[in-house]
């Protein structure tokens, strides 16, 4: 796990040289400068269940003096103009204030073609200006893990991982910051962390004999290829061909933090730490040469025969089968010695760049599917809602973190990755803690319950009944927070809305739901809402004795649709009261008891959404034209509020997407 550190940086004029200091006599009305750059090293973090500050992290967890960043491309993501695309872009960090131009006449400018348009800003960053590296010419740069050595040594420590460590930033969705003088980029590591733990838990012939005095050292993966590219186009890694004449393996040393281990007696670990190229089955079967991960490392123990003499055993091993190494992320080998039997078992596990072991990390890999709704999952209230036992959220002295070590502020929201841990936040909510001010993201797409699930709409002949929602929120006790749905799924939701009462200062962004079965009391999203909800979509059929997104809405919906048939009597809402704002909407699909493609079944409110005549109709792009036109004209005067758009896709519905 890595703590994200962000560093506004002042640069004074950048511009190409290709520009003159009389840009400012031509440049249109809405063309803003870039005078600032606010740079984040891996802003997801901190990843993984951990307390505030991670126990050991890889690599570059902060810019630090001499490191470059060179933007290959600076452009408007749509329609790019040529007189505002900028490329070679250089910069070098100076303190934790500060980003200077390297090259270049400094008096020049960069301008954004306009402040609110997404832009794409394309860069590496180097840990030194004698980091090697090579321009090909060709649109791709070349790099090698421990140039002009033998050897990739580790062993030393993270300092250097660190100087081998590359960050690329690859974003088509970068826009300009408040007042459209800075923006925010964010760059992520390119290469692969690998991550080896040694249990020696059945190492000793017994608990009492002096083996159990061990040490674990000299961890080396063999062969590892070091050559690899990456593009100017691109956030991706590529490693040579393992055929390429250029391709070359080095031995790669590992680096162990605690060198004695971590526990005691037989239930010592020892974790070793690295870098390596990315790898999968293409780099490894090419032309049929199958290339398998061996390893080696040393086990030192007293001689039973004679504790006084030190015995060094070394172990060797090899994967039958391919190990990923996957840019940005981490793979984790895992090695069980059993000294007694002379037997070493082996596997393989992928996460996030980084994390910190916990007790329980076998847990952070459970599935994501209610098996029953009366799952022992905690409140934070709970006095086992510890950061170990914890399913969601914990008390972390005065601060109340979610157990991946975020508190759920605008910049480290509380993260849902599992089905257990929504029904832990629907139980929070109920029992009084409504969110205000804080922010949660799904971070995963989360199934609800098993396919085989028996509904009145599903197969009568399967024997696993349908498991009931229960719903987050409660006239009582609102959710009043930031819901960020991510674009993903909450999916197989049955009998009762995700969200019961959506309170007046709640938000709820980019969430999907598909249903099962039917769905009480009103909508698949909220019963009630009294808050904002942008940009979620409910997905085929509904039957609900609501509408298919919302009951009653009694505060704002806008870029928000159902694609469907609803079998109930009413379309998208069923009542729109007299507070209730309906903006740039629509509902695709018969509507079994009322109006086909209708917005709401009951309106006492304002409702601003073309209504279609046909499901045709529905898939040109005048249609999309017209809701895009009405979001416009209204986001001019709602200037706060997160802006959506339509795409239009050929013979397929209107997806939204944010501008």
């Amino acid at each position: 796990m890595m703590k994200a550190y962000q560093y506004f940086c002042l640069i004074a004029m950048m511009a190409l040289a290709s520009c003159s200091n009389e840009d400012d006599s031509f440049m249109p009305s809405d063309a803003l400068e870039i005078v600032g750059i606010e740079a984040t090293i891996d802003g997801e973090q901190p990843s993984r269940r951990a307390a505030a500050t991670p126990a050991v992290t890889v690599g570059r967890t902060e810019f630090a003096p001499d490191d470059r960043i060179v933007f290959t491309s600076i452009k408007r993501t749509t329609a790019p103009l040529e007189s505002f695309t900028y490329s070679d872009i250089r910069y070098y960090f100076t303190d934790k204030k500060n980003w200077k131009r390297t090259e270049g006449n400094l008096p020049e400018k960069i301008y954004w073609t306009d402040g609110s348009s997404p832009h794409t800003f394309i860069g590496y960053s180097l840990p030194a200006e004698d980091y090697h590296w090579v321009d090909n010419d060709n649109g791709t740069y070349s790099g090698e893990l421990g140039y002009g050595k033998d050897t990739l040594d580790f062993s030393t420590g993270n300092d250097e991982i660190k100087k081998e460590d590359l960050l690329l930033n690859y974003s088509t969705k970068t826009v300009a910051e408040t007042g459209g003088l800075s923006t925010k980029v964010i760059f992520t590591h390119a290469l692969s962390n690998v991550r080896v733990v040694v249990n020696i838990k059945n190492f000793a012939s017994s608990a009492s004999a002096v083996d159990t005095k061990v040490g674990v050292g000299n961890m080396v993966l063999h062969n590892q290829p070091t050559k690899f590219k990456w593009g100017i186009h691109s956030s991706k890694v590529q490693v040579l061909d393992i055929n390429d004449s250029k391709q070359r393996t080095k031995d790669l040393m590992l680096w162990c933090p605690a060198a004695d281990g971590e526990g005691t007696g037989q239930s010592k670990t020892f974790t070793f730490y690295g870098l390596t190229t990315p790898q999968d089955e293409l780099y490894h079967h090419i032309n049929g040469n199958d290339q398998p991960l061996t390893f080696s490392f040393t086990v030192s123990y007293p001689n039973p025969m004679n504790p006084a003499e030190t015995l060094t055993k070394t172990y060797s091993g090899a994967f039958n089968d391919l190990v990923h190494f996957n840019p940005g992320m981490c793979t984790t080998i895992n090695i069980s010695l059993n000294h007694k039997d002379e037997q070493m078992f082996t596997d393989v596990s992928y996460s996030d760049w980084n994390f910190v072991a916990t007790p329980d990390l076998g847990e952070l890999r459970k599935k994501s599917t209610f098996l029953d709704i009366n799952s022992n999952v905690t409140i934070h209230t709970d006095a086992q809602a510890t950061i170990y036992d914890a399913t969601w959220l914990y008390n972390d002295g005065a601060v109340l973190r979610d157990i991946y070590g975020n508190d759920g502020t605008v910049g480290m929201p509380y993260r849902i990755s599992s089905a257990s841990q929504l029904l832990s936040f629907a139980k929070e909510v109920t029992a009084g803690l409504t969110f205000k001010d804080k922010y949660i993201r799904l971070d995963a797409d989360i199934t609800m319950q098993s396919s085989s699930a028996k509904t009145n709409l599903e197969d009568t002949t399967s024997t696993q009944a349908a498991v009931k929602w229960i719903g987050i929120g409660t006239a009582a006790h609102p959710f009043e927070g930031t819901f960020l749905g991510g674009d993903r799924f909450v999916n197989r939701l049955y009998d009762a809305p995700l969200f019961a009462c959506l309170g007046s200062q709640a938000r709820v962004e980019q969430l999907h739901i598909t249903t099962i079965g039917s769905i009480s009391g009103g909508g698949a999203l909220a019963q009630t809402n009294q808050g904002i909800i942008g940009a979620c979509k409910v997905i085929d059929d509904v039957e609900t004795t609501g509408g298919a997104l919302v009951g009653t809405n009694s505060g704002l919906i806008y870029a928000s649709y159902h694609t469907g048939d609803t079998k109930g009597t009413a379309g998208l809402v069923d009542t729109n009261t007299n507070t209730g704002t309906i903006v740039g909407c629509y509902q695709a699909g018969d509507v079994a008891g009322g109006t086909a493609f209708s917005i709401a079944k009951t309106n006492q409110g304002t409702i601003a959404c073309p209504v279609p005549t046909s499901l045709y109709e529905i898939q040109q792009q005048a249609f999309t034209d017209q809701l895009n036109k009405g979001l416009k004209t209204w986001y001019a005067t709602q200037a706060s509020r997160t802006q959506f758009y339509y795409v239009h896709t050929a013979a397929n519905w209107p997806t939204v997407q944010r501008q």
